[in-house]
Order: structure tokens, then sequence, then C-alpha cells
């Protein structure tokens, strides 16, 4: 029992003089556990923070990289808006100028119509020309987006036509025909994908990294970069924020996570700080020191991440050649407006050039940049402190400013900004005067706080009614130009109801053989019988159908209806010799025209087809060259209808060989009066007699015009002294009336 009671004092007295070494031993294993950890876990987060850093410059690189190919792609599609007839070698030309060796795009490719027709370099690319994305299974969901959103789209990487793969940024492109944007086709830009890996920095790092189209992708078809499974390793995310995508970009060491830490080297100075007072403070301060420089690095990578943020931000919202402000700033200054004081109204100034495309196809693009950078350098000289100077697409520029009394302030800036674009420029050692055409409109004082977006569309109108006036004018919006264009619009829709409903009527006015008095033919005139406004003559709506793009309908339909009748007329027994129809510019550019024509069961010589010297003969050269022999073999004749109104030149109107040149009523007018103008006319004449050519002299109003034009050799006379236009069924009659005469006086 004794034996025992000592035992255990022996073992208690032991354990006792080691209980401050075990406390110390614990003690220590716990620091050592928790300073392990603690340097585990934080080694884990500046490891994070590094590949973080490097992982937002490389992605702030490829969006740099990817914006600048963007913005040299929106250059060859503004080039193109300007000038969409120039073809392959002026696409060529242009986008060798515009292609810049340190940019990722490797080639153009241009798609009037969704077909591919243009492409550069051409060497290489040829297999490219004749896509038609609009059946392409690869490329149709892409194009389609791109031309319906009215936005750039970025795919890829696509396999090309061509051959190889690439990064694919197709454009769409709008041309403004005065009123409206017409979509014109596609432009697409082809990124060198190795390139573009490479001077973003994606292929010199440490680190292991895939690029995603997704967030979170669950299938490798949404990585193109990189490998699925490293969005699965706690990788370090951050994203490329585009106007056209997103895309995710996940990074981690090519080793793993953990991999330097040194916990092994860690633990063992861990375990001889727990015998030392000093080294624990020691490595505290080394990891403190530690801390703040990954610190600073996250805080100067973030620093760059600003820029760079900002820098996109001023580039998306400024034009590259001219430095001013773009379409998109004017947007967000409308929607959100600076307005200096309360009571201040916004004033908007339209500003289109006059002579833009002039110099564009004298002095090439070059000049025309010179141009346009000219005319906002002295824009931005007439802005003032609270004045913006932008331009917003093409040769259009608009100036904004504010005022608590808008209108004569508006006044003054239009005549400035008109005078300053007056003023000569020189461009290549020569002056050139480009001028410009400027509608103003102003926010009024009870219209304070309301949607500033009707106001671009009022200087717009405004501006449309200073073109129409004339060059180098400025014109002012007011109610009736709103009016003038609902009701332009309502007469639009109205015109093409009534092509729809035949509400279109033919009417004809003989012209009669100089000598005899007999009926030589009649020429067919379109009139609309309007269901409220009653019958209106040409004058109301030739206008609304040239920019509708219908002249050519209304020609084909007053053709059948010409057609119809002379049959009519042949079955009455009436001697009606031919009937004469006009044609226009639109209607002979169809390509099925003389597919219709060759249909039509007409006899030689009893058709004629009257082209308007107002015309464009240099314009439409190469297609009269084709389509007038045509028309020629099919029996039809061919008339300068209004000849001397414009200045077609005599050589260009006979080498055609028409079969009648029409005298314009302001020549006949006068001859009466006027001896010179009798010798004008007599010239005509003797030049129609030398060339085997018939002359018909329109506008006869008296019967002394009659008699003069008789014996100054006239062949056919029109005019309202002999008839005036009608109807089908008045024709019978006034034939019926004139033959009842002509058997009586027999």
């Amino acid at each position: 029992m004794k034996f025992r009671r000592n035992l255990a004092r022996s073992v208690i007295s032991h354990t006792s003089a080691f209980a401050p070494a075990i406390f110390a031993a614990i003690i220590a294993a716990i620091v050592v556990w928790v300073a392990t950890n603690w340097r585990l876990e934080r080694s884990l987060a500046d490891e994070r923070s590094i590949v973080a850093g490097e992982l937002a410059t490389i992605s702030s690189r490829l969006q740099t990289n990817l914006n600048s190919n963007v913005k040299l792609l929106q250059g060859l599609a503004a080039g193109i808006a300007v000038n969409p007839e120039m073809g392959q070698s002026g696409f060529s030309k242009l986008a060798a100028q515009i292609l810049q060796p340190d940019s990722q795009l490797r080639s153009f490719a241009a798609a009037p119509d969704m077909v591919v027709r243009w492409v550069y370099p051409e060497k290489g690319n040829e297999k490219a020309i004749g896509l038609d994305y609009r059946t392409n299974e690869k490329q149709r969901a892409a194009a389609m987006l791109a031309r319906n959103t009215h936005n750039i789209v970025l795919t890829g990487p696509v396999e090309l036509v061509q051959g190889g793969t690439a990064f694919v940024v197709r454009c769409p492109i709008y041309i403004n025909d005065g009123t409206s944007q017409i979509f014109w086709g596609l432009l697409s830009g082809i990124v060198d994908i190795p390139k573009l890996y490479q001077e973003s920095g994606l292929g010199s790092t440490e680190l292991e990294i895939a690029i995603s189209t997704v967030p979170e992708p669950n299938s490798p078809k949404q990585v193109f970069f990189g490998s699925l499974a490293t969005f699965s390793r706690r990788p370090v995310q951050t994203s490329v924020d585009m106007v056209y995508g997103r895309w995710t970009l996940a990074a981690l060491p090519k080793q793993g996570w953990g991999q330097n830490s040194g916990i092994g080297t860690f633990e063992f100075y861990a375990s001889l700080l727990a015998f030392c007072v000093v080294a624990p403070i020691v490595w505290i301060g080394f990891l403190t020191k530690s801390r703040q420089r990954t610190i600073e690095k996250l805080r100067l990578h973030k620093k760059k991440l600003v820029r760079a943020r900002q820098r996109l931000e001023y580039l998306s919202l400024h034009d590259a050649l001219t430095g001013l402000p773009n379409r998109r700033f004017v947007d967000q200054m409308i929607s959100q407006p600076p307005r200096p004081r309360p009571q201040d109204c916004l004033i908007l100034i339209h500003i289109d050039l006059d002579r833009f495309k002039e110099i564009n196809d004298t002095k090439g693009h070059a000049g025309g940049d010179a141009v346009l950078q000219a005319t906002a350098s002295r824009l931005a000289d007439l802005a003032g402190p609270n004045d913006e100077a932008a331009r917003i697409g093409g040769d259009e520029f608009i100036f904004a400013s504010w005022s608590a009394d808008p209108e004569p302030k508006a006044n003054a800036l239009a005549r400035q900004i008109v005078d300053a674009l007056e003023q000569p420029l020189f461009i290549d050692g020569a002056a050139c005067i480009v001028g410009a055409s400027v509608g103003v409109a102003w926010e009024t004082e009870g219209a304070l706080g309301r949607d500033l977006g009707q106001l671009l569309l009022d200087a717009d109108l405004a501006l449309y009614e200073a073109k129409k006036a004339g060059r180098g004018r400025a014109a002012v919006f007011t109610e009736e130009l709103r009016s003038a264009a609902i009701h332009s619009k309502e007469l639009a829709d109205e015109f093409t109801h009534a092509l729809d409903r035949d509400e279109l009527v033919a009417f004809f006015q003989p012209q009669f053989d100089a000598n005899t008095l007999d009926i030589a033919g009649v020429e067919t005139l379109a009139r609309w019988d309007h269901p409220k406004k009653g019958l209106l003559a040409p004058n109301r709506f030739l206008d609304v159908a040239e920019k509708l793009g219908r002249t050519g309908d209304m020609d084909r339909l007053i053709l059948q209806k010409a057609l119809f009748e002379l049959t009519r007329w042949d079955s009455l027994g009436m001697q009606i010799p031919r009937v004469s129809v006009n044609i226009s510019a639109r209607r002979l550019a169809q390509a099925n025209l003389l597919a219709e024509l060759s249909e039509l069961p007409i006899a030689k010589g009893r058709l004629c087809f009257e082209l308007l010297e107002t015309i464009s003969f240099n314009d439409l050269q190469p297609v009269l060259k084709e389509i007038i022999p045509a028309v020629k073999k099919l029996g039809i004749e061919i008339e300068i209808d209004d000849f001397g109104t414009e200045h077609a030149s005599i050589v260009s109107l006979l080498r055609f060989e028409p079969r009648r040149l029409k005298i314009d009523r302001e020549i006949i007018k006068p001859i009466i009066a006027s001896p010179s103008q009798r010798r004008l006319v007599s010239s005509i004449i003797e030049i129609g007699r030398s060339q085997n050519i018939d002359i018909v002299a329109e506008g006869v109003e008296t019967m002394e015009h009659a008699k003069i034009l008789k014996d100054l050799g006239c062949h056919i006379l029109q005019g309202y002294a002999l008839a005036r236009p009608m109807t089908s069924e008045q024709l019978i009659e006034f034939c019926c009336i004139k033959d009842t005469g002509m058997t009586e006086a027999g």
C-alpha cells in the first residue's frame, strides 16, 4: 500500500517538472500548425492576386487589340458608305490605306446585298468571292445577326472558305440617301488568331489560360483557347466586355496552386521561432512587407485597367479621323442633356458638306479626309465653353449649343458656320471651296424637359429644306416643314396604294402632221385619279414615285394601258399611227425590261419610247448603249423629249439615232415675237433634217405658232391650240368629230 503511494507521488512529481515543457510544446505545435495553415492560405491568396493581375493585363491587351481592329473595320465601312459603287479596285485602294501593319487584321471582304464581291488582298482570297452569307450555314447566323441588329458581330474561330481559321468581325453598312438609312451589305474583317494571341500576351506567359464564349462553359466547343478542364480547377476569372460580345478568361499557374508556397521551409523556421523571441517579429515584418508589395502591384494593375477603360470609352464616343465626338456621344447628350442653366434651351445645327463628293472623287480619300479634318477644326474653333461639335457620319456634322434666348444665337451660329466652311482650304497645294448647307432647330421654352430626340429630326428636316434651296444655305425648322414632311409621307403611302388599286389612268394628247394636220400619233400621259383629291397631274406625284423607286412600276402600268387602248382604237377603225409613252431611267435599268417588251404584241413603228433629256446620258451611257439598240430591234422607236432644256450634248443624243426630237415648250413659246428664237428652232430642225430625224414641237398654243413651225419645216405639232390631253373615250369622240368634219369639207 505504501509502495503504491510512493509510485504515484513520483509520477506526479516528474509530470509537474515537465509541465512547462509540455505546455510549451503544445503551444509551439499549435502555433506552428496555425502559422503553417495561415501561410498556406496567404500564399494561395497572393498567388491568386498575382495571377489576377497578369490576367487583367492580358485581357486589357486583348480587348484593346480587338477594338483597334474594329475601329479600322469601321473606318473602311465609313469609306464604303460614302462611295458604295467603288468596285474592287477602289475597295483595294481604300483597304490598303486603312490596313495597318501593326493590326491583327489579315484581310477584308465586302458583301453588297450579303454576297461577297470585293476582297483585299485579292491574292489568296479568291475563293471567298461569291460567298452568299444567306445560304452558307456556317456563317449565315452571324451575318444575319449583324444585319438585323445593326451592330458589329465578332465570331470565331471560323473555318474560312479560302482555308484556315480566324476570327471574323462583321460590320453592317448603311447608306444615307438623305431621308433614310438603306442597308448596303456587310463588311467582314479576318483577324489573324496567332498574331492576336501573341500580341495580347497569351503566348508568353507562365499561366495556363483558357478562353470561353460563356461565363460557365460545360462543353469543349464553348472553349476556343486552352482547355475546358481549366475552368474546373479554381481558376482566376475575368471578362473581356465589348459592344459586340463578351469573352470569359480563366487562368491558373501551369504547375497548379501552391506548388511554390515553400511550406516545408516555413515549418522549419516556425519550429525555430517557437524557441526565440526575435524571429517571430522578423517573420511578421517579412510577411507584412510581402503583403504590401502585393497590394501595390494590385493597385498598379487597377490604375492600368482604369486608364484602359477610360481610353476605350473615349474611343467609343469620338470619331477616329477628326477627334470630334461621334453619333453615340450626340445620342447620349440628347438623352441626358448637360443643361448649363435650368432656363437654357438646346440648339442643334445639322451640317452637310456641299461639294465633299466632288473633292473625294477628284482628290481621293486622302483629300476627303483632309476636308473632314479641316471642317472639324473650323467647327471646333467656333465652339464656345458649352458648345459641342460632332461628326455623326460621312460628311455630316452636328453643332450643339445652349441659350436662354435660342433664336438669335441659332441664326448667328448658322451664318458663322456657313461663312467659315465657305472659306477655301488647300489640298495638294490647290485651293478648294467645299461649302456647307445647314439645318437649324432649337428647343422652345415651353418644351423644356421633353424628349430631345425629335429635335435632331427637326434639324434634319431643316437641312433637307436648305439642300433643296441650293448650296451654302441655312434653313430654320418650322412646323410647316414638319407638316410638309408628314404630307409627303402620307402622299407616298397613298401612291403605293394607288399602284396596287390601279388608280393611275392614262390620258392621251394627239400629235398632228404639220402640213396636213392629220393625227400622226398620240402621247400617253399619266394621271392619278385620287379618291379624295380628284385628278392629279404628274407634277403632284412624280417626285414621290422617284423617291419610292416606283417609277419603273408606273411606266410599266401606263404602257399596258396605252397598248390596250391602241388595240381598242384599231378595232374601231381609228387611224392612230403610233402611241408614245415616257420611260424613266429606273425603268431603262431594269434587268427584265427586254424580256417583258419582247412578249408584247407590237407592230413595228406603232410604239415609241420618249426619253427625257433630263436623264443623265453620261451616267446611263453603259445602259443606254446596250439597251437602246435592243429596244429598236423590237420595232420600238426612240424619241428625245424636252430637247434643249438640259446640257446633254447633241453628239451624245444623236449617238443613239432617235427617230424624233421633241423641242421643249419653253423654246417654242417665244417664237412669235422673237426672231432669234425662231432661228434657234430652225437650227434644230435643220440638224434633224440632216440626220433624218423628225422634229416634234410641243407647246403649240396658237395657230400662229402652228403656221410659223410649218414654215420652218417642223414635222409634227402638239399643243393646246390643236388638242388638249384627254381620256380614251374623249379621243374616240375627238377623232369621230374630226373625221366627220373632213368628210363634210370634202
